[in-house]
């Protein structure tokens, strides 16, 4: 996995590229561009084209970009619950931070850092912010083409290079802290960064993060007092600063112009230094805390005898940390300015690579959560489409519905009818008042019908005897044939006739004459081998024929 965290300062922007391995993880990055301070110019304008230029070399689907919120713009409350959900911790956010927020919770965004679960019960960094700053940072981003997956609070993300961020929050067992009116001492390490216009002051148990302050002094203030005392500009006195700002130890041997650049520097420092007693106080009233050491980092922490001033002061170890140290796999080039300006950017790329067992800060929730781009990008495509096949599937549905209705409403009315009509018309009885008893009807009259019909087809048919005139009349009288008929059979339409006549001539003229009696003008010949001749019947010769008749029947259907 790749994370890149992005400090944006008021003079810089500060960019570490953090890579996860089998090893642990690899800082292989780092880039650090300098604003132009010069009121013609647009830090924003300036912020947003390094950045367009810094994301065109990454592949956004599979780098995961962390910004943070200012961390003066967060209010950080230490706040114990009586459970240990994070969930259920983050939902009573709201209710649980309202008196203390200075603006109204309705308005801002919450989320939650877990320091140690108690049994039960959990201590918890509680943390707001106005929505309208994360809609800023979201517009910045935005802007700039960065697709931010994650937005924390810089502080908490800065205490990611001192914290065991990768391990789950400490699980004591629960025990009551106040026993007889004693609470337990804690013992509280200080971690100062200081930055060109902030400080961030981190206090630390055990190497985790239990309070933040900031402190509006930085590098700046040293820069203009520099200005107004030798009358340069701004710009000048800021390189001059950066370059050889220092504080002297004692003024003995040291020249006057050594003494008076040394005292500017001091003055400025004194007032970093009353903030810090203040922030330091109040982490020891807040946690019962005794405070062990004070460790400096920033920009401005590399002032030469900066760390030996504040000591006298506060009266308490101040040393220079080494950041880098905790991270042996770098891959670029380590100097004392990079160690000193690191740490925010760092904490916020370490900030992408934390598990759900002990998950990174994230204002970027509910009305804020980052949409999946893939899915917009398929929405966009096809969701026309989709509309319109669900529109289409809803009318689909509602026409079914109202089919399925008209048919349900039909198909009763049809059976109502069906009952009053087999009730009227067929006078079916209570029990065949249905569909069967209606076709069992209908079936019984249509036999009928057939019936009747056939039987009407019978009544006009042509009788036997009419078929025998028929054939009598069309038969040549005695004296042209001499006609001995011995089986005349009507069966149906079908005349079978076996006879004599005395000659082939009066064959002929007989079956000439039968011609004309057939229904389709044939004749057929039949075996005449059945015919017994008598003896006075000589040279007679034998017929047998059959033949189609017309009987005058009707067809049926």
């Amino acid at each position: 996995m790749k994370s890149v965290g992005i400090d944006i300062g008021t003079s810089t922007i500060k960019v570490v590229e953090v890579v996860t391995s089998n090893r642990g993880i690899q800082l292989t990055q780092f880039a650090q561009h300098t604003l132009g301070l010069n009121p013609a110019f647009d830090p924003e304008i300036e912020t947003i084209e390094f950045l367009r230029t810094l994301v065109s070399t990454y592949d956004q689907s599979t780098t995961k970009f962390v910004f943070g919120i200012r961390q003066d713009r967060v209010s950080v409350r230490n706040k114990i619950f009586p459970f240990n959900d994070r969930q259920k911790i983050i939902k009573s956010l709201p209710f649980e931070l309202e008196e203390d927020l200075p603006f109204s919770s309705d308005t801002a965004q919450f989320d939650a850092k877990i320091i140690k679960t108690m049994g039960g019960s959990a201590e918890v960094l509680a943390c707001a912010t106005p929505k309208h700053r994360v809609t800023e940072a979201l517009k910045l981003m935005q802007d700039s083409g960065v697709e931010i997956s994650i937005m924390p609070a810089e502080g908490i993300s800065f205490a990611n290079c001192f914290e065991r961020w990768n391990e789950l929050p400490p699980a004591l067992p629960s025990t009551d802290s106040e026993v007889d009116g004693f609470i337990a001492e804690r013992n509280i390490s200080i971690i100062v960064n200081v930055g060109h216009t902030r400080t961030l002051v981190c206090a630390l148990e055990d190497g985790h993060l239990i309070g933040i302050r900031t402190i509006l002094w930085g590098g700046k203030n040293i820069a203009e007092a520099i200005a107004r005392r030798y009358e340069i500009p701004y710009i000048e006195a800021l390189k001059e600063m950066q370059t050889k700002a220092f504080i002297l130890p004692t003024k003995e041997g040291a020249s006057y112009d050594q003494i008076v650049f040394s005292d500017t520097i001091s003055a400025q420092i004194r007032e970093l230094s009353k903030e810090l007693q203040i922030s330091i106080l109040e982490f020891k009233a807040e946690f019962n805390g005794q405070v062990r050491a004070v460790e400096l980092t920033g920009g401005t922490s590399q002032i030469q005898n900066v760390h030996a001033y504040l000591t006298q002061i506060l009266e308490l170890p101040v040393n220079k940390i080494q950041i880098l140290e905790r991270f042996p796999a770098i891959h670029f080039e380590k100097t004392p300015n990079v160690d000193a300006v690191i740490g925010v950017a760092l904490g916020l790329a370490i900030e992408g690579l934390k598990k759900p067992r002990n998950p990174a800060l994230n204002f970027l929730r509910g009305e804020f959560a980052r949409q999946n781009v893939f899915v917009k990008n398929l929405w966009d495509k096809w969701g026309p489409t989709v509309q319109l096949t669900v529109a289409a599937f809803v009318v689909f549905c509602v026409y079914a519905v109202v089919r399925d209705h008209f048919a349900t409403n039909l198909a009763d009315q049809a059976y109502n009818a069906m009952r009053d009509q087999a009730k009227v018309i067929a006078k079916l009885p209570t029990r065949n008042q249905n569909e069967r008893g209606v076709k069992n009807f209908i079936r019984d009259q249509r036999k009928k019908s057939q019936e009747m019909n056939v039987i009407s087809g019978l009544a006009n048919m042509n009788s036997s005897l009419d078929i025998i005139k028929k054939i009598n009349d069309a038969t040549p009288g005695k004296t042209s044939l001499t006609l001995n008929v011995k089986k005349l059979n009507v069966s149906d339409s079908t005349v079978q006739i076996e006879g004599t006549v005395a000659s082939q001539r009066e064959l002929s003229l007989l079956q000439s004459a039968l011609t004309n009696v057939s229904l389709d003008g044939r004749v057929q010949q039949l075996s005449a081998g059945g015919v017994q001749l008598g003896a006075n019947h000589g040279q007679a010769v034998p017929f047998a024929y059959a033949f189609k008749v017309d009987r005058g029947t009707k067809k049926t259907n």
